[in-house]
C-alpha cells in the first residue's frame, strides 16, 4: 500500500521539509514540499513539535497537503497514469496553488537578481547605477523576507505577493523586527517593486499585485533655529570633545550636507571661486559635485584654524555629542518625534529599535539635524533651485521632505514677509536736495 511520509535531511535553519511516497518495498520517491522549518522544531513522529499554536497549526497544513496528495494518488492510479518523481512534484505544486517555475520565481532569489543589476539600472532621468548605501539597504529587506519565510515556515514565489501577502509581511515587521511604521511601508514599497521589475521579465505576478501599496506617515522632524543655533555657539563646553563637535555640528548647519560628506572635509576643500571662498566636494551619495559659500557664522570657526576644518569625528560620536551640546546648551521644548531604544538590555547583541513617542527635542537629535536645519532656516528667504543645488536632492519634493517646519508655520511666515512689504509701500518717497558744487 502506497504511503506518504514527511521528513527533513539538513541541520541548517530553515532547511526543507520533503514528502516521501512509498510505492512498494524498496520503491520510492521524494520530492520538496516548499515548505521549511527550523530542524529544532521538528519531531520523529514525521511531523512538527506541538509544543506552540503555530506549530499546530503548521501542522495541521502537512496533514491537509498529505491527504490531498492522497486524492490525487488514488486518481491517477485509476487512470492508469504513471507515478514517477515528475507527476510527484506537478502534485505538490497543484496543492498548492503553483504553476511551472524557475529559480527566478522564488522571491527571494528574484531580489538577489533585481540588487545585483542595481548597479548597471538605467534611469528614465538618465541616471545609471545606485550608490553603495542603497545596495545595503535593499540587502537588509531582502534579508528580512528570508526571515519572514523562516518565520511563516514557506517559501514565497513572486507570484505570492498579493494584499494578504501585505497584511502578513506587515505584521511581522511591526510585531517581530518591531520596525517602525515608516521603514515597514518603504520595505512594502521595495517588495513590490521587485515584483513589478519581474513582470517586465515575464515572471508570472499576482492579478492583484498592483492594489499593493507602501506608505509613509507625516512626522515633525526637530531642527535648530537660527536662535538655537546662535545659542549653541554662545555656548562654552569645558570638555574638548564637545567643543571640536560643537563646531562641526555649526558647520553642517551652515552647509546642509550629509554626515558622511560633513565630517569627510578637509582643508583641501576650500577653493577659491568667482572671487568668494567655497567648500567645494562630491557627495558620496549621489556623485555630484557641489561648492558651498561658506557663511559668515563658520568663517571664523576655520580661520581660527587657519582655514581648515575641526579634528576628524566617526559619526557615531558626532551622533553621541551632538545630544549632550543641545542639552547643555539648554535647548528644551518636548515635541513628537522617534528615537533608539533598547529593546532587551539582556540581549547579545542588544537589539535597538525607533521608537515614536513625546521626547525632548535634544534627546531626538541626530546627524540628519544639520541637512534638515539649513534647508529648513534658508527655506523662506532663499529661491528653492539655489538651496536644492547645494543639498543635491534629486526634486523639489524630496528637498521638502527635509524641512522641519509645519507648513502653518510657512504661512505666518508668508504673511509676514508681506505686512512688511505693505509696510514699505505706504512709506512716503522723501527727496533728499544736494548743494550744487562749486
Amino acid at each position: 500500500m502506497a504511503t506518504f511520509k514527511f521528513l527533513i535531511q539538513g541541520k541548517k535553519n530553515p532547511t526543507n521539509i520533503y514528502v516521501r511516497l512509498s510505492l512498494s518495498k524498496g520503491k520510492s520517491i521524494k520530492r520538496k514540499t516548499g515548505y521549511v522549518i527550523n530542524p529544532s522544531d521538528w519531531s520523529t513522529t514525521g511531523y512538527p513539535k506541538q509544543n506552540d499554536e503555530d506549530l499546530k497549526r503548521f501542522k495541521s497544513k502537512l496533514e491537509q497537503l498529505k491527504a490531498q496528495l492522497g486524492i490525487k494518488l488514488n486518481e491517477a492510479i485509476s487512470a492508469g497514469n504513471e507515478i514517477d518523481g515528475l507527476w510527484l512534484e506537478k502534485s505538490i505544486d497543484e496543492v498548492n496553488n503553483k504553476k511551472e517555475k524557475t529559480d527566478l520565481d522564488r522571491l527571494t532569489n528574484y531580489c538577489d537578481y533585481f540588487i545585483e543589476s542595481l548597479p548597471d539600472k538605467v534611469y528614465k532621468n538618465g541616471k545609471h547605477g545606485v550608490s553603495e548605501s542603497t545596495i545595503k539597504k535593499y540587502t537588509t529587506i531582502k534579508n528580512k523576507l528570508s526571515a519572514f519565510e523562516n518565520n511563516q515556515r514557506k517559501i514565497f514565489f513572486v507570484r505570492d505577493v498579493n494584499t494578504r501577502f501585505r497584511t502578513d509581511f506587515m505584521k511581522y515587521l511591526e510585531d517581530v523586527e518591531k520596525l517602525s511604521s515608516n521603514t515597514v511601508g518603504r520595505y512594502i514599497k521595495f517588495v513590490k517593486t521587485v515584483c513589478l521589475d519581474a513582470r517586465e521579465n515575464e515572471i508570472e505576478t499576482h492579478k492583484h499585485l498592483d492594489k499593493i501599496k507602501g506608505f509613509t506617515e507625516e512626522k515633525t522632524f526637530p531642527y535648530l533655529s537660527f536662535e538655537e543655533l546662535d545659542l549653541i555657539e554662545k555656548t562654552p563646553f569645558t570638555r574638548e570633545a564637545l567643543e571640536n563637535a560643537k563646531d562641526w555640528l555649526l558647520i553642517g548647519c551652515y552647509i546642509g550636507q550629509r554626515v558622511s560628506d560633513l565630517l569627510e572635509l578637509k582643508s583641501s576643500n576650500i577653493q577659491d571661486m568667482g572671487g568668494f571662498k567655497m567648500i567645494v566636494l562630491t557627495q558620496k551619495k549621489t556623485g555630484k559635485e557641489v561648492a558651498i559659500p561658506i557663511h559668515d557664522k563658520i568663517k571664523p570657526i576655520l580661520e581660527k584654524r587657519n582655514w581648515s576644518f575641526p579634528e576628524s569625528l566617526s559619526a557615531v560620536n558626532f551622533n553621541l555629542h551632538i545630544k549632550d551640546i543641545c542639552k547643555l546648551a539648554g535647548i528644551k521644548g518636548r515635541m513628537e518625534g522617534s528615537k533608539m531604544v533598547c529593546l532587551d538590555e539582556k540581549a547579545k547583541p542588544k537589539v535597538y529599535r525607533k521608537i515614536h513617542g513625546t521626547y525632548e527635542k535634544w534627546e531626538l537629535v541626530s546627524s540628519h539635524i544639520c541637512r534638515r536645519s539649513f534647508a529648513t532656516n534658508f527655506y523662506a528667504d532663499t529661491p528653492t533651485a539655489l538651496l536644492i543645488n547645494i543639498t543635491a536632492h534629486s526634486t523639489e519634493k524630496q528637498f521638502l521632505e527635509y524641512i522641519g517646519k509645519p507648513a502653518k508655520d510657512f504661512s505666518v511666515q508668508l504673511a509676514e514677509y508681506w505686512q512688511k512689504e505693505a509696510q514699505k509701500d505706504k512709506k512716503e518717497p522723501q527727496l533728499t536736495l544736494m548743494k550744487e558744487a562749486n
